[in-house]
This record gives C-alpha cells, sequence and structure tokens, in this order.
C-alpha cells in the first residue's frame, strides 16, 4: 500500500510570497522613516546615499524578487511529499535531502516554525527526522495516522 500526501505548493508560494515582501518591506520604510524625522525632516539629508527615484525603483523590486524567490521555494517544496508504504514513512529532513522512518520507530511529533514556514517534524530514535509541511495535503488524516503509531517507550 502506498500513500501519498502531497505539499500545496501554491500554498506555499503564495503565503511566503506575502510573508517576504512585508518582511522587507516594512523595516526598510521605517528605517527611512526614522532617518527622516532624526535629520529633521531633511530630505536631502534622508537621500544623501540614493536618491528618492532609486529608492522608489528598489522599493518596486522588492516584491518582484520576494515573488521570484517564493515561487523557488514552492517549487522545491513540491519535491516535499510524504509517502507511507511498507510500514515506513519517507520524506525530507531539515536540508531537503530524503529520508525514510520505520514507523515504529517514531517517538514524537513536534511543530517547527521558521521564516514563515512551518511543518511538523517527525522524530525516530535512530533515523533522524522528517518535516511535514502544514501545507501537506490530507494533513489531519496523516497526523492521525502517525499518532496511532508513535512508540510507546
Amino acid at each position: 500500500m502506498n500513500t501519498t500526501f502531497p505539499v500545496d505548493w501554491k500554498q506555499v508560494f503564495k503565503s511566503l510570497s506575502v510573508f517576504m515582501t512585508v518582511a522587507i518591506l516594512v523595516p526598510v520604510t521605517l528605517m527611512i522613516g526614522v532617518r527622516y524625522v532624526s535629520s529633521g525632516f531633511n530630505y536631502e539629508k534622508t537621500f544623501e546615499h540614493v536618491s528618492m527615484p532609486v529608492f522608489l525603483l528598489i522599493l518596486a523590486c522588492v516584491p518582484l524578487v520576494s515573488v521570484v524567490m517564493a515561487f523557488l521555494v514552492g517549487q522545491w517544496f513540491r519535491l516535499a511529499t510524504i509517502t507511507l508504504s511498507e510500514g515506513m514513512i519517507h520524506g525530507r529532513n531539515f536540508w531537503g535531502r530524503k529520508n525514510k522512518i520505520p514507523l515504529s520507530e517514531i517517538t514524537r511529533l513536534t511543530p517547527f516554525s521558521n521564516n514563515g514556514i512551518k511543518a511538523i517534524v517527525v522524530h525516530s530514535k535512530y533515523h533522524g527526522q522528517i518535516y511535514i509541511s502544514d501545507k501537506t495535503e490530507r494533513m489531519a488524516e496523516l497526523l492521525e495516522f502517525l499518532n496511532d503509531h508513535l512508540s510507546k517507550d
């Protein structure tokens, strides 16, 4: 029996695009605002290192670069499909390398969150970890199945 749980990479792409754009634009805009106020509302001193048109061009490029990077990450997440077969769970570890863990050796499931990426980590006794994206299709079914196979040790 092979059961596959693919990642909805489009959701990863959308949420990461927004997260990256906001995470870059808000601090940069606040920094320029603080610089403008601290310079006594002096436009020339605020933009002495970069002109206003260049600054606006940079601000306009941030969402574009964020979308391109989020698309690449989304494509990487397409590889993070979880497969259950022959008493094993197959997936990817933190570094994206393939890993498999016998279902009988799953010790715990823990949440993971870093830079807009959320996941559930499957820990084992001797076989490392597998990261399951929160955007995995049929996640509730997968977690229920894994909870049933947690080691009693």
